[in-house]
């Protein structure tokens, strides 16, 4: 087998750490103390699982495109050791991930869209304010407790605006915490137009908060966020939402733990030659191949597949 050089690897979710850390300042010890009382008084450190809580106005099994990587997240990070908490309106958790409803999360609650219907009109009521209490009492202890926040779409769509505001009082409370994962705009796409008001909560989706940290799945929509909000475009981290290879090969789990092995997902392109390892198939002709287009800056790799001539 030929194969290219290593590099670091592309961002994407399948570790913990990959989600973005939060601030400094903001950072809580991931170390517990244990004290064992036949040990004399001495201590042991045990680390503890980082708490993630991801937030959408509906779980992964609601059909959706948000919901599939929402649900792709949280299956990746508890495999990855965190401890996963999806906090949705309406939906199921995938398996193992655990899931707290809160109705008025959903962007289809009946007082939700009661609220939805005003501000499209152009008026903030009370109901709204008190909508947003509400929902900043329910998730407070939820805020209180995670290591991280990440909210789908929550800060820059208009769908739930009270959802918004309350994240954004709760991201002062704990700055660097909350994550806006973006993967829509409301407030740039025209067919929102006729909803949108000066003043808040119209215009929380527009701008920065203090204390919140900015991903967009793409180059695209970081360029648009960035210049949307006034943000720098270095500050945007950008995570793509990329693609589970192994389902979409339908590759084996040993066929997945091999091409984990030999790094064979990095390949671009990869060279599948399938032949018996004999002197007529002319397999260096491949590897000469492979290693010109090495050469020309590819990350090629080759792999032949067929079993040993006689």
């Amino acid at each position: 087998m030929a194969r290219s050089d290593r590099r670091p690897r592309h961002a994407h979710l399948r570790f913990a750490g990959h989600v973005p850390r939060p601030a400094e300042p903001a950072r809580r010890s991931d170390r517990r103390w244990s004290w064992p009382g036949h040990e004399g008084g001495c201590h042991r450190v045990t680390r503890r699982r980082p708490r993630i809580v991801l937030v959408h106005y509906t779980a992964p099994s609601i059909l959706g495109g948000v919901e599939k990587v929402l649900g792709a997240h949280a299956t990746a990070l508890r495999e990855a050791g965190a401890d996963v908490t999806i906090v949705a309106g309406r939906g199921r958790a995938p398996k193992g991930i655990r899931l707290t409803r809160i109705p008025e999360v959903d962007s289809r609650n009946e007082s939700v869209l009661r609220d939805f219907r005003s501000l499209a009109q152009g008026e903030r009521t009370k109901a709204h304010d008190a909508l947003v209490d509400r929902l900043v009492r329910k998730l407070r202890p939820i805020v209180a407790k995670a290591d991280r926040v990440v909210a789908h779409n929550v800060l820059t769509m208009h769908k739930d605006l009270a959802l918004t505001e309350a994240l954004v009082r709760l991201a002062r409370e704990r700055p660097g915490v909350v994550i806006a994962w973006t993967h829509d705009l409301a407030w740039s796409d025209p067919q929102y137009a006729s909803e949108r008001h000066p003043g808040d909560p119209w215009g929380l989706i527009a701008r920065a908060h203090p204390g919140v940290r900015y991903v967009a799945v793409s180059d695209e929509r970081a360029d648009q966020l960035a210049a949307l909000a006034g943000l720098r475009r270095e500050g945007v981290a950008v995570v793509p939402n990329g693609v589970d290879i192994s389902a979409a090969l339908g590759l084996s789990s040993a066929g997945a733990r091999m091409a984990e092995r030999l790094d064979l997902y990095r390949a671009d392109p990869l060279l599948v030659l399938p032949a018996r390892l004999t002197r007529r198939k002319r397999i260096e002709a491949a590897i000469a191949a492979t290693a010109a287009l090495r050469g020309r800056g590819h990350p090629a790799m080759l792999v032949v597949t067929g079993p040993p001539g006689p």
